[in-house]
């Protein structure tokens, strides 16, 4: 059963995602500077039907893994020990493609915690700072003192880098729906929070109740399990331009947290940019745990995703096929065999589930190209000689369908659920963004961003989306923690899937990320870039 914070989530989406054309970059991607440029927004186990549970890809973290724990969070290793460094000691350490670039040309950025190998240890003078140092791969970061350090025991790094995002797993934070957050910068006095929280006294008694038996509707979802007694978290005082810049996520926003911590009996999360929020005023999400299928490892095309609901198995009787009155779970899968019957008007397809039968109409079969976007025969030799460089890899992705399939050349290796935009495709004449479609056509990725912050229509936010990857304009293929409808129409137009399915994608796709850097953009010159093809 879907939970009342994802499905009223879920009308946020449908109301605000899509509504009116704001300008490139407001609805799906991170937010845009005003100059238009693209930039993120500083501002701010499924089971298998007849086997056992199918491993996350990659050796995913179990769903657990995110967890908060009864202690503070640890970044999972130290700074590496591999020669100099830089270390961010703030988000959006940018990284420039020459010292003293401007701020829009930017090519990559760091985040706090995060550190990238020096190319060179001797600094680089040019404009706009005193000391820039080249990085690896490529590109120079202005070291500041108050933004970047070459000191891993430098105190302010040293202090935030346990809170730092979780890159090695697919929840980078923990999340949840805003019910009208207040953000503080540090964990408020009684006399601030009555001054900001205008309904604090009226909502503290509702708590109070809650935790003795009655519960108001307005708590409904809201965790009412105290946070166990733990240390302090003692932050140095950060710089305005560390915190997004956004005092109150309105209801139905959503939030990202890494830690939690209680002050004079009241329970408070420590935002992924260091900002407090009180606990009673968040509904946290279930971790979304579905994810695709490694092809030629979990499973082989054809194969049947179920969406929406558990849908009826069926069988042979005579030369009737009649319900066995079992059923296939919503967002379990199944091999097909190639075998068709057709009784009644009705399509049943042959699985290799004891020989069941599925109803055409219920499920989910992706269906390959029979051409990759170069022109070279899916499943067969490429004999073309005008194959991409790197490593060939492409996206193919129906809207209709609601699925995805990563290949490796001619090579379909893994396949899942998407859930694309509410608006279908795009009509002709209106942008995609006005009716919340997804645009169709053959695009690149052009941005990789492990994680950022979207904005929609009316200062909705959904708060540290991870995974992000721009291939249109604002329209990202991201994960998405706060659905889990996959195969159904849900975004404002771009193409979410899961945390799992995120991760392994953004893993998969090119250009590759750097080691230690939080997002890039890609450029033509340096490295080939991914293919997505979407389609009706």
């Amino acid at each position: 059963m879907r939970s009342p914070v994802r499905s009223s989530l879920a009308r946020l989406a449908f109301l605000t995602l899509g509504l009116g054309s704001l300008g490139a970059g407001v609805a799906c991607s991170a937010r845009e500077p005003e100059d238009g440029s693209a930039r993120p927004d500083e501002a701010a186990a499924r089971p298998h039907p007849s086997a056992a549970p199918v491993e996350p890809p990659s050796a995913a973290p179990s769903p657990e893994a995110g967890a908060a724990s009864d202690a503070p969070p640890v970044a999972p290793e130290g700074p590496k020990d591999d020669g100099p460094r830089v270390y961010a000691k703030s988000r959006f350490v940018w990284i420039m493609p020459q010292p003293g670039a401007s701020q829009n040309s930017w090519t990559g950025f760091m985040w706090f915690g995060e550190s990238v190998k020096l190319k060179r240890a001797e600094p680089i003078l040019g404009p706009g700072c005193a000391a820039w140092y080249e990085v690896e791969p490529r590109g120079f970061v202005c070291v500041d003192g108050e933004r970047a350090t070459l000191d891993p025991n430098d105190p302010v790094f040293a202090a935030v880098r346990p809170f730092m995002a979780r890159i090695d797993s697919p929840w980078p934070h923990e999340y949840g729906e805003s019910r009208g957050v207040e953000r503080y910068r540090e964990l408020p006095p009684a006399e601030l929070q009555r001054k900001r929280e205008w309904d604090l006294e009226d909502h503290l008694k509702k708590l109070e109740a809650a935790r003795a038996g009655t519960l108001d509707p307005s708590l409904a979802g809201i965790s009412l399990e105290p946070v166990p007694s733990r240390a302090p978290i003692a932050l140095p005082k950060l710089p305005p331009t560390f915190y997004e810049n956004r005092t109150r996520l309105r209801p139905l926003s959503t939030v990202a947290w890494i830690a939690e911590r209680n002050q004079d009996g009241r329970d408070w999360l420590l935002g992924a940019d260091l900002m407090w929020m009180p606990k009673d005023r968040v509904a946290p999400y279930e971790k979304v745990t579905f994810h695709g299928v490694r092809l030629g490892k979990d499973a082989s095309l054809p194969l049947a995703f179920f969406r929406v609901k558990a849908r009826p198995k069926y069988q042979l009787d005579g030369e009737s096929v009649v319900a066995t009155g079992e059923t296939w779970a919503r967002l379990s899968y199944v091999e097909l065999t190639s075998r068709t019957l057709t009784r009644d008007g009705k399509t049943y397809l042959e699985t290799k589930d004891d020989g069941r039968y599925l109803d055409q109409d219920d499920a989910v079969v992706p269906t390959p190209a029979e051409r990759t976007p170069w022109g070279a025969p899916v499943g067969g030799v490429d004999e073309t000689a005008i194959a991409p460089t790197g490593r060939q890899t492409w996206l193919e992705t129906s809207v209709y369908g609601g699925w995805l399939i990563a290949y490796e050349g001619t090579k379909p290796v893994y396949v899942t659920l998407i859930a694309p935009g509410r608006g279908g495709i795009p009509r002709p004449g209106i942008p995609a963004i006005d009716t919340a479609a997804t645009p169709t056509g053959t695009f690149k990725i052009t941005g990789k961003f492990i994680t950022a912050s979207m904005v929609a229509p009316y200062e909705f936010i959904h708060s540290d989306v991870p995974w992000t990857q721009n291939f249109s304009g604002p329209h990202a293929l991201h994960g998405a923690y706060w659905h889990d409808r996959w195969g159904e129409p849900m975004s404002g137009g771009c193409v979410n899937v899961s945390p799992i399915d995120g991760k392994w994608l953004f893993e998969f796709t090119e250009p590759d990320l750097p080691e230690g850097w939080h997002g890039m953009r890609w450029e033509p010159k340096l490295s080939p870039a991914t293919t997505f093809v979407v389609h009706r």
